[in-house]
């Protein structure tokens, strides 16, 4: 067993124990047309379930061949996570749409593209299929932002 797989392994089973005691709260916001049969919480029991297990097998080494120590991650790849985590904050104060088109071109740039244009044209036509596909053919719609209610 190596010491960086327990810690893995330990933190898998304290977020499934989280999820799972979340699972308890689901007959209290799901309606009851869905509570029938197996009931909402049974897939995602099920999940944890196995996430568990999985856990489990690699605390204790099982299909985890001896491999040698891998390599730092990159100050890019911390750098990337952090923006998208301020994305999900961006997302409340400018809307979705604004904020995925700043992530999108941000990201590009950050990652080496120099081109604006082609950034910002790569940014909107994919953003034009988001909007096509989930508002207008799946009736979904996406949070306006913060700064967007203050015109409403």
């Amino acid at each position: 067993m190596r010491r960086e797989d327990v810690v893995v392994a330990a933190v898998a089973i304290a977020a499934c124990i989280v999820a799972f005691a979340l699972t308890f709260r689901f007959s209290a916001t799901t309606p009851a047309a869905m509570m029938s049969g197996m009931g909402a919480e049974f897939f995602p029991r099920l999940v944890i379930a196995l996430i568990v297990v999985l856990a489990v097998c690699i605390a204790l080494g099982i299909g985890s061949p001896p491999m040698e120590r891998p390599a730092p991650v990159p100050l890019g790849v911390w750098i990337t996570a952090g923006v998208l985590v301020a994305f999900m904050f961006a997302v409340e104060l400018l809307g979705m749409w604004l904020a995925s088109f700043v992530l999108l071109v941000g990201l590009a740039r950050m990652w080496g593209e120099k081109s604006y244009l082609k950034t910002g044209l790569a940014a909107i036509g994919l953003l034009a299929v988001v909007y096509l596909v989930f508002v207008r053919l799946l009736k979904s719609n996406f949070p306006g932002g913060l700064i967007a209610g203050l015109w409403s």
